[in-house]
């Protein structure tokens, strides 16, 4: 492959960096990931006509922005009448547990979106946006896997070919690298990941037709809010599902020449979303600063590796979580061991949480601007 023709500079100055370290970077996506999914179900509580009365302040976040603080005392007003209850209450017991870190003062939601994620089961996309001041980071968080539309997309293992690179899934879009993007011809990925993000979303819970996909509507709110704030870094994050969708709308974001910053990204027991090409040009825009991916998984969790048996392949510096150590590699390994019969419980962010826990102090000494660098090197 021909060289892009830029490197990308850090935004983030050295008050910032010396007091932000690997751990407190992937702790903090953890908790917005946990919070996307409790608002996601009370989204969907609130489009239940039988359920939504009991909602305290159902019209919550149809004015936003709100403070971090204000969304999780919200959400805690409303853990009863959860759709999904036992897990919900879960996601915000782990955020009480860690005292919202994110949950600071100037902290705010910026955008949720779940207009299509309910009206038509081959849109369900839920993303929010955060702002965070302190951090100086805008945050795109995707929504897992809870609906049964999810993991049928999750279990199409079918790929589709870019035939003219990746133009062809961002047409419209001002400001594309289109050298860059046209490279990604032949590449293969993931047919129900990019449909998600890529294509038509079809029609919202009133019946009108969506103009835009989902990602051409996250790089507008994006565009907006780093113009605003030209010094903030770009992240996206999620888990499973939307650990997928975070790592295609990461690599997106990385050819966009108006983004100055280094996307980062992390994510959570993802599944695979693209093949040999696909990785090896993400491999590129890591070495070009482009973009930096942190992928963390729990060792025995099934849903990680599921693809790879079709051709599938992961990219990034890997935090393989286990129940007593971790390790970090560029070693993307495979379906190597025998997985306990209860494999999916190991899938779960409270499993996530309690052995992120356990490798701080390790993950301390680092930060996520020089840890891969380290890491590459030794591998």
């Amino acid at each position: 492959f021909p060289e892009p023709k830029r490197l990308r500079t850090h935004s983030c100055n050295l008050n910032q960096a010396t007091m932000r370290n690997l751990y407190d970077d992937i702790d903090a996506m953890l908790e917005v990931t946990d919070l996307v999914y409790a608002m996601a179900d009370l989204g969907k509580v609130k489009k239940d006509d039988a359920k939504v009365g009991a909602l305290i302040d159902s019209g919550f976040l149809d004015s936003l922005p709100k403070t971090s603080k204000e969304v999780v005392q919200w959400a805690v007003k409303n853990k009863e009448v959860m759709g999904n209850a036992d897990n919900s209450k879960s996601y915000l017991e782990d955020i009480l547990a860690r005292d919202q870190k994110q949950a600071s003062a100037d902290a705010t939601l910026e955008v949720f979106d779940d207009d299509f994620a309910y009206a038509d089961e081959d849109s369900e996309v839920v993303y929010g946006i955060g702002k965070n001041p302190d951090m100086k980071r805008i945050t795109v968080v995707f929504r897992g896997s809870t609906t049964s539309a999810d993991w049928e997309h999750n279990c199409k293992c079918s790929s589709e070919e870019l035939e003219e690179g990746f133009m062809e899934l961002l047409e419209g879009i001002p400001s594309v690298n289109a050298e860059l993007a046209s490279e990604f011809k032949d590449v293969r990925l993931h047919t129900g990941f990019s449909k998600y993000l890529f294509k038509n979303c079809g029609k919202n819970a009133e019946g009108v037709e969506c103009e835009k996909p989902k990602f051409h509507q996250i790089v507008d709110h994006v565009r907006r809010l780093l113009e605003e704030n030209p010094d903030y870094e770009l992240w996206f994050t999620g888990h499973s599902l939307g650990g997928a969708l975070a790592v295609l709308a990461a690599s997106a974001a990385a050819l966009l020449d108006d983004i100055k910053t280094t996307v980062k990204l992390v994510s959570f027991a993802a599944p695979q979303v693209g093949k040999e090409n696909y990785v090896k040009i993400m491999d590129r825009l890591e070495s070009t600063k482009a973009l930096i991916h942190i992928r963390v998984t729990n060792c025995d969790d099934l849903v990680p590796q599921l693809n790879g048996v079709i051709g599938y392949e992961h990219f990034g510096l890997h935090l393989n979580l286990y129940k007593n150590r971790h390790a970090l590699s560029y070693d993307q390994g495979g379906m190597s061991r025998p997985w306990p019969w209860n494999a999916l419980n190991r899938h779960h962010m409270k499993t996530h949480l309690a052995r992120l826990t356990l490798a701080k102090s390790d993950l301390e000494k680092y930060d996520i601007d020089t840890v891969c660098a380290k890491i590459k090197g030794e591998n």
